[in-house]
């Protein structure tokens, strides 16, 4: 037994599934500069799907949307089946807003343009495993802008100010922690709240909340 020495921390596990070879081994290289342990690469969604089914193990997934054979949306929906703790963030060239929110609604937890950085890669993936729900600013801003035209809400399902609030600030990128510190709450009472606007809006998934109140005019991250 060792004294005085403290457990040096395990590394965020990540499989990556990109069908590009040249890219997938820039980020690749990237993620293992910065300290994320690459446990799987794959080019294709049905050979991951069949790792992890095999025992391959992670904390978040990085995922395409365009791959030969199994689109990734189809592909997030049965990883989240499959390994239901796990995070998953697209990093994709797609920004048409079918795309968008089908990968939402499957249940990714953020959605990136490939057009970013690399640092700006590493940010978003910290934002995910911290909590947050990060949406690439060209998704943001094309969500706003797509969904001016608002049907009338039930008052029975219309987010309070609170609810909205928090809702918000989780769109931010902020922890539930974050948003009860800033807030002056109970880290109990902000998950109270995020639950309240999932059974309102219909959803299952934060990403899927915060695009639902967008549409329907609950929110304005502009």
């Amino acid at each position: 037994m060792s004294w005085g020495v403290a457990e040096k921390e395990k590394p965020t596990r990540l499989i990556l599934i990109e069908d590009h070879a040249d890219f997938r081994e820039s980020v690749s290289m990237v993620l293992q500069q910065r300290g994320y342990q690459v446990t799987g690469e794959f080019s294709t969604m049905e050979d991951a799907l069949e790792a992890i089914r095999g025992g391959l193990e992670a904390d978040l997934v990085l995922s395409d949307l365009g791959l030969p054979g199994m689109s990734g949306i189809d592909g997030i929906r049965q990883i989240r089946e499959l390994m239901p703790l796990v995070q998953v963030l697209v990093l994709t060239a797609f920004t048409d807003k079918a795309k968008v929110f089908a990968a939402l609604e499957s249940g990714a937890h953020g959605y990136l343009v490939k057009a970013g950085s690399a640092t700006r890669l590493i940010e978003t993936l910290e934002e995910v495993m911290a909590g947050g729900t990060p949406l690439d600013p060209k998704i943001a801003g094309m969500i706003l802008q797509t969904f001016r035209r608002l049907s009338p809400i039930p008052s029975n399902e219309a987010l309070s100010a609170r609810e909205s609030e928090v809702l918000s600030l989780s769109a931010k990128g902020l922890t539930r922690q974050e948003i009860a510190d800033q807030l002056e709450l109970s880290q109990y009472s902000v998950t109270e709240y995020i639950k309240r606007c999932f059974d309102k809006l219909h959803v299952r998934s934060l990403p899927a909340a915060v695009s639902e109140a967008i549409r329907r005019g609950f929110l304005d991250l502009s």
